[in-house]
């Protein structure tokens, strides 16, 4: 390709890989994102290392180096949750996957290397994980969709679609590869001839992307960290869910206090946060203001990452307040969430929980008993 060797391209490709882990682990090794970008271009030196025919590597470095790239799709679809979706914790159930796959594959590969594996068997240790990857990869790539309209953050979502996208299809090219080689067993039964992407297609497209990637950091200097940095490792007093304040608040320095008293009222005096499926298009259009203008002032001067988040912060507040009232005992808790705007009474209860570390039905019994609590201690 373009009269490079193989080798050449691989150079080029580490050489970029190379500096993203050493930039993020000297620079950002204390956040969650630059251990991730770290690691995740660790994988892929091994992986380039490990698929070059000349290194003639021994058995347990090459087999060291398969694992570390068999790593990277749970390591993208990592990378996309922390960096896509705000104030989400990592599912039980995902880290199990992870340690299935890798299992399966590590196993099956030292398996393989001493005798040939049965059919089923080679399925399991194969075949499987193979799908598992897969499944990473095209979710990793579906949550950074997701979350694009409601995403306040100008610069994650300068980065989030263009970015992930390169990199999964990076990572769907290698896959292909691996079933292309999972599946050439069986394959040879039927007399089937199954041809892999070349290595130096692969490397020298993974060249291309870590380069666009290093520049586009180097563009963004600053607001950078912006992405990088989750709201938790701020140190600051605003939590990685914030709470609604009053406006003006004296948590967070507000440069227009006019403008952001005014989209409070808006929103609170007309319950448009009531109205399930609200766009920022929607509401920046009731208040006459640009929509790029409206992302800036609740991210940067409210400390909100995500239009829902701002949403959700009304919509809870309210559904507080109904549920701390005494008439409203009896009121089925799926009402009060239908009527503060939730389509799903499990999207409420997780959103409620997320700010109050308490269900519904515990914070209504608890704002139910504190009032006779306290007379009776009088």
């Amino acid at each position: 390709m373009l009269g490079l060797s193989l080798n050449a391209i691989s150079v080029l490709a580490i050489s970029q890989l190379t500096f993203v882990a050493l930039f993020f682990a000297a620079f950002h090794r204390r956040q969650v994102i630059g251990q991730l970008l770290s690691l995740y271009s660790f994988c892929l030196i091994c992986y380039v290392m490990a698929n070059l025919p000349e290194t003639h590597l021994n058995f347990p470095v090459q087999y060291l180096f398969y694992r570390m790239a068999t790593l990277a799709p749970a390591v993208l679809w990592l990378l996309s949750r922390f960096l896509f979706v705000d104030n989400e914790r990592v599912p039980s159930g995902a880290w199990m996957l992870m340690a299935v796959y890798m299992g399966l594959r590590a196993y099956g590969s030292f398996a393989s290397s001493a005798t040939p594996a049965a059919n089923f068997e080679y399925f399991v240790y194969y075949v499987i994980p193979q799908f598992i990857m897969l499944g990473f990869s095209v979710h990793a790539v579906f949550m950074a969709f997701q979350g694009l309209s409601s995403d306040l953050v100008e610069s994650r979502r300068k980065l989030r679609v263009t970015c992930t996208v390169a990199m999964a299809v990076l990572v769907a090219a290698i896959l292909i590869n691996g079933f292309i080689l999972a599946l050439q067993y069986y394959a040879s039964v039927y007399s089937i001839t199954l041809t892999p992407i070349p290595n130096e297609w692969l490397f020298f497209y993974l060249f291309l992307i870590t380069l666009a990637f290093n520049l586009t950091v180097m563009r963004l200097h600053g607001e950078a960290l912006q992405v990088i940095v989750l709201p938790s490792e701020e140190g600051t007093r605003i939590s990685a869910v914030p709470h609604l304040m009053p406006v003006p608040s004296m948590e967070r320095r507000i440069d227009n206090p006019a403008q952001v008293e005014r989209i409070f009222d808006v929103i609170q005096k007309e319950k448009l946060y009531s109205r399930p499926g609200l766009t920022i298009g929607e509401l920046a259009e009731r208040l006459a203001i640009q929509e790029y203008r409206l992302r800036r002032v609740i991210n940067k001067q409210l400390g909100y990452r995500n239009f829902n988040q701002f949403l959700n912060a009304f919509r809870i507040e309210e559904a507080c307040r109904r549920l701390s009232l005494p008439f409203e005992q009896r009121e089925p808790i799926a009402n009060i969430a239908f009527d503060v705007g939730y389509s799903a009474l499990s999207s409420f209860n997780k959103a409620f929980k997320d700010l109050h570390n308490l269900t519904p039905t515990q914070y209504r019994d608890a704002a139910q008993s504190t009032p006779l609590q306290s007379s009776a201690s009088t």
